[in-house]
């Protein structure tokens, strides 16, 4: 009988197998851009452990919420990188089966997110990658001292606009592992020149180049649950020391940033500029990461997670954020369709992957375009 066992590194070799669903013990690692550690959650896991222990069957994560799977990252980058330049998706090391349908996937894909790019040539190592800023379920920062949860945003939302946001995370159809699609695009693609967008962010880009579906609809709000932890479900509010204006001041663009905007290049700064991790401590695990971008958008009102996405669709956005190396950056990717424990895709009808995959994993990956530079990566993978 074939079992899951899911791994995870800062590089795609240097990799630890995780024991899933446990939260109060996350699994570190660290890579020469990023020093970080990770909780993966499966629902309904009876997969291998890195200790022979028996697996954590579930977690209370999944109570109220329609996710078959959680990948949670917090950690530090090691010197200053633009939201251009960091890109998540799945890759693989060999060429997959395309499985039927797929190029009108693709169609619908690129109307809806136009800043995924693929590469999927037969002979090479496919890739389809979007940037980290514009496609993670959650993001948020917060500084390695701090010791409460992410505090509330600023500026309160309406609950209505709260319970919005909830309903269209829960209910968003999914293009199984890859991505995200709303329910209601999916009879747009004759209107696939249309893409045009606006919203109180601005315009959405007309085009990309090489794009297809990855990550669309919002994330919850706000979801708690209790392990044991002292410090899970508490939610301070932000004191004066830890206003937006302090983030601004004690965050500002240094001269390393100057340099990744040199002439508009997505660059990064030389071995000289880089980070010295020997003090770099990452803080307080937090059991889980609620969208929240006061501190690294200190001039806005925090954004809900399409707005947040929406804001980075533009290049010119992009390469405005930098990834500071003085934050703990929190990261959360999760979907209700796909099933790891079999590498079934459950949307209506099932579909079983692992044929199309000949015998490789399904890697989830944060690393530059190019692929030269990883940041972190997630290896799941059927074994007997």
């Amino acid at each position: 009988m074939v079992k899951l066992r899911v791994s995870v590194g800062g590089s795609y070799t240097d990799l630890a197998i995780v024991n899933c669903n446990d939260e109060l013990h996350p699994i570190e690692f660290d890579a020469p851009e990023f020093k970080g550690r990770a909780v993966i959650r499966i629902k309904d896991f009876v997969g291998i452990t890195n200790d022979g222990s028996e697996p954590i069957h579930n977690s209370d994560y999944f109570k109220g919420h329609n996710r078959r799977f959680s990948m949670q990252v917090e950690g530090r980058f090691k010197r200053e990188w633009l939201g251009e330049d960091v890109y998540f998706g799945t890759d693989f090391d060999r060429s997959v089966e395309l499985p039927q349908g797929f190029e009108t996937m693709l169609k619908i894909a690129r109307y809806i997110d136009p800043v995924v790019r693929t590469s999927l040539t037969k002979d090479g190592k496919p890739w389809i990658l979007s940037p980290l800023v514009s496609s993670i379920n959650t993001m948020a920062a917060w500084r390695p001292q701090d010791a409460n949860l992410p505090s509330p945003p600023l500026t309160p939302r309406h609950s209505t606009e709260m319970a919005q946001a909830l309903n269209m995370s829960e209910s968003s159809s999914m293009w199984g592992f890859l991505g995200k699609l709303k329910k209601g695009n999916r009879g747009s693609v004759a209107s696939l020149n249309s893409n045009t967008s606006h919203g109180i962010y601005g315009s959405q880009p007309n085009s990309a180049n090489n794009s297809t579906d990855h990550l669309d609809a919002a994330h919850h709000n706000h979801h708690r649950y209790t392990n044991g932890s002292s410090h899970v479900g508490e939610h301070s509010s932000l004191s004066s020391s830890t206003t937006s204006s302090d983030w601004a001041r004690g965050s500002s663009m240094a001269s390393s940033t100057d340099h990744l905007r040199q002439n508009g290049a997505s660059t990064v700064p030389t071995t000289e500029a880089i980070f010295d991790d020997s003090d770099m401590p990452l803080g307080q695990w937090r059991s889980h990461v609620e969208e929240d971008t006061t501190f690294f958008i200190p001039k806005k009102p925090s954004m809900t997670t399409p707005q947040r996405r929406k804001h980075f669709q533009t290049e010119e956005a992009r390469k405005q954020f930098v990834f500071k190396t003085d934050l703990v950056h929190g990261f959360e990717f999760f979907s209700p369709h796909m099933d790891f424990n079999t590498f079934d895709i459950r949307m209506g009808l099932s579909m079983n992957i692992r044929k199309y995959l000949r015998g490789q994993p399904v890697r989830y990956t944060c690393r530059t375009l190019n692929g030269d530079t990883v940041f972190w990566a997630v290896q799941f993978e059927l074994v007997d």
